[in-house]
């Protein structure tokens, strides 16, 4: 059986005509995380691709579990889709003692800096506050290693 080329091309483009086209979505949290990051607080750091994400309100506080290795260090970026916010992130060990060794500040975004004296189940804590108004915002939380 031969097919005519433009009757093949109609019978592709009929085809691919139910196929949903895929669009990409900008995650403007998880972007001004990555704009922190992207500062010398990257540098020699094994970013993953994954990462935590949400929405809240002004005030609440959220946890994220993470498993993280003695040995390695690690770099905790937060980001939320509004400005004018204040945040705040610290990581706690199993006996809720503070990690932190470092912390960074941004416009929408924060950062911390842990190295866990021992491998085990960790616990990011962060809270943002809207200077303005109230309601429901986007939130991200991303990590890197080395």
């Amino acid at each position: 059986m031969k097919f005519h080329p433009r009757l093949l091309c109609l019978a592709l483009s009929c085809g691919l005509a139910g196929i949903p086209t895929l669009r990409a979505e900008v995650d403007d949290a998880h972007s001004k995380a990555m704009e922190l990051a992207d500062g010398p607080y990257k540098k020699g750091f094994k970013v993953r691709e994954d990462y935590w994400k949400g929405s809240m309100k002004s005030g609440e506080k959220k946890a994220v579990k993470a498993q993280l290795f003695k040995g390695n260090e690690y770099w905790f970026w937060l980001g939320c889709e509004e400005d004018d916010v204040e945040m705040s992130i610290d990581l706690f060990n199993e006996a809720g003692q503070k990690i932190n060794v470092e912390t960074i500040v941004a416009i929408g975004a924060t950062g911390v800096r842990v190295v866990p004296p021992k491998t085990g189940t960790y616990v990011a804590v962060f809270t943002i506050n809207l200077k303005k108004g109230k309601g429901k915002f986007n939130w991200a939380l991303a990590f890197g290693y080395r």
